[in-house]
Parts: C-alpha cells; structure tokens; sequence
C-alpha cells in the first residue's frame, strides 16, 4: 500500500462533510465546486476533476481542482472522442483505474504530460450514472503516489461516486444555470407571455411556466430538449430565421407569425442572450380577430386561411421572384379570380408574376409577366398607386385600364389580354418597406362580387407581411451569393486526374441555403505518384465559418506541398490556427496515397476514419488514434503512431466524408455510419463514380437537413507491377 494508502481507510468526517455539501447543493457550479474540492480529500487523494458533456456538442467541460490543497477551480474542453480518461468513461460507461505512471503511459498516453505537471502518479476515474442508467459525468479523483486499488480503497470510491451521481443528476436535470438566471431575470418566470431560450444549436435552455404550458409540457421536460421537437411547427418559419439572423447580428427583431397548434397568431420578439436568443411568444389573437368580423363567421375564416397561408407560404422564399409567385396562389383563388404583380424597373413597372383561377387561363395571364411595361408617367392605375402609396378599388378594373391605352398594335394586345382574362371589380395595393413602393398587387373578380373595407384591411396586412418576407428573401440571396462564393474558395475547381486512381467528389449544403457550413474537401498531386486527399469540417455555421474553412485548406495545401506528410502538416496547421484564429475549431482527415504501389499514410484530428470497401463489397471503417480537433491544443503530440499506413489494393475504394453526412438529430452516429457501410457496399458495382457519390449524398442526407455534407470517394484501379502486393 502507498503512503497515500492510510488515508482511504478512514477519513470518515471527510466523507461526510462531501455528503453535507452534496446535499445543500441544486445547481451546477455549486455541485462542480462541491464534488471538486471535497471528493478527493474523501477518497484519500490530492486532487479531482468532473467532466460532463457538453449538451447538444461534441465536447466535455472538465473542471479541476489545482493539487496539493489549492482552492482554485480550473476549467476547460475537451472534445469527447479525446483519448483522455474522463471521455472514455463518458463513451463507456466504465471506470477506469490507473495505479501508476506506466500504466497511464500504455493507456492514456495524452494524459501523461498533465499528470506529470501536477505531480501526481495514479488516478481513479468514476462514472457518475443517472438512476436511469445514463452516465452524466466522470469523477477524477488523482493521488501523489502509485496505488494497488484493494478492496476497501474501490468500495471508498464507490461509495464517493454514490454520494455525487444523484447530486448531479439534481443538478442536470432539475437545477437551473446561474448564468441564465443572471440574464433571464425572475420577472420572467412570472410574465404573462411565454418566454424561453434558445442556444446556438436550437436546445432549449431556460422555459417560463406560461411558455411550457403553451407547449403542453413542463420547464423540467422542454430544459435541453431541441426546440424543433417540441415545437416541430416553428422549423422554418420566420421564428427560425429570424432567431438566426439575431444570432448572426447580435439584434432584436419583433414579428408577427401563425402557429397551427395554437390556432393563434402571435407577437413574437426575439433578442440575443450570451450564448443564443431569448424569444418572447405574445398572443395577439384579437388583433386579426376584430369583432366586426367575426360577426361574419365567412370574413373571418376568409381572413385567417389567408393570413395563416401568408405566414406559412411565404417563409423559406429565397428571391423576391419567388415570394411573388407563392403570393398569386394564395390570392388566387382565396381573395380574386386572377391576379398581376408588378415592381419597379429603371424605366417602369414590370410584371413579375401572375395567377388565375381557370387553369386554361392561367397560361395566358403567364404571358403578361415580362410584357406590357408601365411608364412611372403614365395613367394606369397601378402607376397611380405606386406614386401615391394607397390602395385604390375600381368597379370595372379592365374597362379603367382599356380606355386608357393608346392604339398601338402592343397596347391592343394587352387590353385584349386583359379582356378574355375577365373584367369585375378590382383592387390595387402596394407592398411598401421603409416607405419605398416594393410592388403593386392587381386583383380582379369576375363574378362581380366588389371589394368590401374588410378585403382592403385584410389585403393591407397581408402587404405588410409580403414586405417582410421580401426583407428575408433579399437577406437570404445576399447570404447564398456569399455562401457561393466562400464555397467555390473552399473546395477545388476540379481533382487530379491519374491512371491509376479515380476520385469523384460532392458537396451539399444546409437546407437551408443561407445556413452556410465549414465542410470542405480537397484533392492535390504531388509530384507523378503521390495524392493527397483532404477533408474538413471547421466548428459552427455561417459566413465564417466557410471563409475559414477556405483558409485552412489554403494553408493545409501549402503544408503538404512542403512534403512533410499529413501528421506533421495538420501539427503544423493547428500551430498556425493557436496564433492566428484562437477561438476557431476544425477535424481534419489528411489522406497521402501512392498511385505507383498502393501504400497510404493517413492520420486524423478528431476527424471520423475513412471507410474502404474491399473488391469483393464488403467495408470496413478503419482504426486509428487520431490527434486533438485542429485549435484545441496548442501543442498537439507529434507521436509517428498516430500516422497510420496499409496498403489500397486493386479493386478497393476508399470514401473520406464530414459528420454532416452520417449524423442526424436523436440518432447516434454509429447508426448514421453503419448506413453509409452499407451504401457504400450496395453501390461498390456502380461503374460511374460521379453517380455513385451523388446517389449517396442522396440516400444519406433527407430533403431537411440542418447541416452541410461532403463526399470524398477514390477508387483504386491500378497498381504497379513493381509494387507490393
């Protein structure tokens, strides 16, 4: 037994006094500083650690306590698949005993330097398990001294890790964050509205009593849960991309939007926290439920079909073209018979879009769109409601418009369109933004049923809707030309060609087009018979994200041009990002195949392995320790080990791909993974490797999906005759 020994056989008061603190402790920091400070001292050690995993993340936030006696807490992350004790027991569920150096070097090499650093020679790793089963965190309990781990020292830590899991499970799952408390404010528990957070990935954080209620569930239930499956309903709509783009520009934003399950419109604000957005739901039902028109119960279904399918139609449009003709299908047939749309050009009004009722006049009311320009001088009624910014009703719209048009052979055509697409009342409204006419609506009924005060409200409010959805669909082209054009920076214009090798690439972004991603692949020839295949995910979403993702293959490119093989060119790039981008994160996998014999050298930074599919269809995911994520270790371990070799034989396939590809909401990655194998085996006889990239792109990635993907396949034909094997 170690002079450490001793102490595990009694300390008793010690023991208690961690049980004491546990119990007087509800939330996070006071549990973190409870477990850190005293379970060490009750196991008979010098110092702890707790990690728990980051929801919604692939990391894990470790908090030390400095050793021999120090009251300071120290805290950083990790990311889960790090070779390090406490992630091996959060991915295992096992605890892990180390009784000296030798075996923390044998095992956990990674954690030799900070053990050595701190003085200590044995360490005891916990699994903190949930009542259920799940593990929620490790306890690190490290001594000065090697030790044999008898029985009355495992039953000690046992009964430690006893007394901590339930602390933290209270903690986790029924605690609340002091931060968030901080920012929220109790005012917010009492509000009459439903309040919540929102984190950056959409999990929900904090829930008021009204705001559960409203979601037909409990704080306690909705805390960690992604917003999008306890309110499917708000998945892109203007709640979403407004709760984006507050992320983005760090803004507030008041909206009003249709919720389905409440059958209710709601005032939404949206306003940015530390790390997210806070979103207030206030009910303004009454707004679009006037008492003067649910006195007629056909107004009032007319009115709310219409706003509800503005408010659900018009989301997602990515072109002002587009919003327009999502628009003329609600109108037609909700509210006229046909419809026009007008904007302005440099010398007029320009028919945009078009709809009408009867199929087989809709394709005539196709051909105004593009024809018949208005001039800002002239005397038609849309250019008098440009200028003057009001709605104007007409009894006979057509009969207005065809006594004015001059006798020139187009102004005849155009009258005698007009006339076989139906005359009867007509109203005309603008679409304003920021007192700036956007378009002019054209709306005619033929059964001679007029306007009413009540079509001009409705189709008032509707305008004002049209011109935030036209505010979103200019925010969205803008960020999808920015989108293109950091993409085209970030992946190659084309891939090396060579006779031996066959490579064929894709890439998918977000659904949501404006979401831009960090995935990026890479191909280069060195030299006649060397090429190296990369592929990148960078940490978090949008413009950044892309453009550092261009930057690090930039600069992973001149690492490798410099022949240093792909170990040392990712050492080398995560020693550029320390200096250059200390907040960025990236896994990278660097692939160096020799086209003459075969012989490849790999090596990974937190990125998944390559899978190779053999000749005869079967795949195998291969193995291999991978070095720390680029950017989050300074000094990252130059061990040659982590470079890993074979030999691609004739026949084999070899598929690189980013965690965007396998990886869905409530389902694990190894299940994403294993259907990637099998897609991989059941397209292997596909002669045309081009097809056979985008049918997997296909299978794998559903319509919705919130993250982007690339796709990396090499098939190797050939092998020189000189070569091994």
């Amino acid at each position: 037994m170690s002079d450490d020994g001793p102490r595990v056989e009694s300390g008793d008061e010690i023991l208690w006094q961690l049980a004491t603190a546990l119990s007087r402790s509800f939330t996070m920091p006071a549990v973190t500083a409870a477990l850190v400070q005293a379970a060490a001292p009750a196991a008979g050690g010098v110092s702890s650690s707790l990690a728990v995993h980051v929801h919604g993340s692939d990391e894990v936030s470790v908090v030390t306590s400095s050793p021999l006696g120090s009251s300071r807490l120290v805290s950083r992350c990790v990311d889960v698949s790090s070779a390090l004790p406490p992630c091996d027991v959060l991915r295992s569920g096992l605890p892990v005993l180390l009784g000296s150096l030798e075996d923390v070097r044998q095992r956990f090499p990674d954690a030799l330097g900070e053990m050595l650093s701190a003085g200590t020679t044995a360490r005891a790793t916990l699994p903190l398990q949930a009542s259920d089963g799940e593990t929620l965190g490790a306890l690190d309990i490290e001594w000065q001294h090697g030790q044999a781990f008898e029985t009355p020292q495992l039953r000690r830590l046992d009964l430690v890790a006893q007394l901590a899991a339930p602390a933290l499970e209270r903690a986790l799952r029924h605690g609340s964050d002091p931060s968030d408390e901080r920012e929220l404010g109790r005012a917010l528990e009492t509000l009459p509205q439903a309040y919540l957070a929102i984190d950056t990935d959409f999990y929900v954080t904090h829930v008021n009593l009204h705001g559960a209620t409203l979601l037909g569930s409990t704080a306690e239930a909705l805390r960690h849960r992604h917003l999008f499956d306890v309110f499917p309903e708000a998945e892109g709509t203007e709640l979403e991309l407004q709760s984006r783009r507050s992320m983005q520009r760090k803004s507030s934003v008041v909206f009003e939007e249709y919720y389905a399950r409440m059958h209710s419109w709601f005032e939404v604000h949206v306003w940015t926290a530390t790390k997210g957005v806070n979103v207030l739901l206030h009910d303004v039902g009454d707004r679009h439920h006037p008492d003067r028109t649910l006195q007629d119960p056909v107004t009032a279904n007319v009115r709310l079909r219409v706003l509800t399918d503005v408010a659900e139609r018009l989301v997602g449009a990515d072109s002002r073209t587009e919003v327009f003709q999502r628009l003329t299908h609600i109108v037609a047939p909700a509210v006229a018979d046909w419809c026009t749309i007008v904007t302005p050009e440099e010398n007029g009004l320009v028919r945009v879009a078009a709809r009408h009722v009867d199929p087989a006049l809709d394709e005539l009311a196709q051909r105004l769109v593009g024809a018949y320009p208005h001039a800002y001088s002239g005397p038609s009624p849309g250019v008098v409601v440009y200028r003057n910014n009001e709605p104007l009703r007409l009894d006979h719209l057509v009969d207005d418009i065809v006594k004015d048009l001059d006798d020139s052979f187009a102004s005849a055509a155009y009258g005698r369109t007009l006339q076989l697409l139906g005359d009867g009342p007509g109203l005309i409204v603008p679409v304003s933004s920021n007192e700036q006419v956007q378009a002019v609506i054209t709306m005619v009924r033929c059964d001679g049923d007029v306007f009413t005060d009540d079509d001009v409200a409705l189709m008032t409010d509707v305008a004002s809707r049209v011109a935030s959805a036209l505010d979103s669909a200019d925010d969205l082209h803008n960020q999808r030309m920015t989108a293109h054009a950091l993409q085209a920076a970030a992946l190659p214009s084309s891939l090396p060609s060579s006779e031996s090798l066959r490579l064929a690439a894709g890439y998918r972004a977000a659904s949501n087009g404006a979401q831009v991603g960090g995935d990026w692949y890479d191909a280069i020839a060195l030299g006649s018979t060397r090429i190296v295949l990369s592929v990148g995910d960078v940490a978090g979403h949008g413009i950044a994200a892309a453009a550092l993702a261009a930057k690090m293959r930039n600069s992973l490119r001149a690492h490798l041009f410099a022949g240093v093989g792909p170990l040392e060119s990712l050492i080398q790039l995560n020693q550029l990002v320390a200096t250059q981008e200390p907040d960025a994160m990236a896994t990278i996998i660097c692939v160096e195949i020799d086209t003459a014999t075969g012989a490849v050298a790999w090596a990974s930074a937190g990125h998944p392995a390559p899978i190779v599919v053999s000749n005869n269809g079967t795949s195998a995911y291969l193995q291999g320790r991978p070095i720390p994520p680029i950017g989050s270790a300074n000094d990252v371990p130059g061990d040659r080990q982590m470079e890993h070799r074979f030999t691609i034989r004739p026949g084999n396939r070899l598929i690189l791909f980013t965690d965007g590809l396998i990886e869905r909401r409530s389902i694990g990655l190894d299940i994403g993974l294993a259907h990637l194998m099998i897609l991989a085996e059941q397209t292997r006889a596909v002669l045309d490797l081009k097809e056979t990239c985008d049918a997997i792109l296909g299978e794998m990635l559903p319509p919705s999906h919130g993250d982007d993907a690339c796709l990396l396949i090499a098939d190797f034909v050939a092998v020189d005759a000189s070569g091994p094997g």
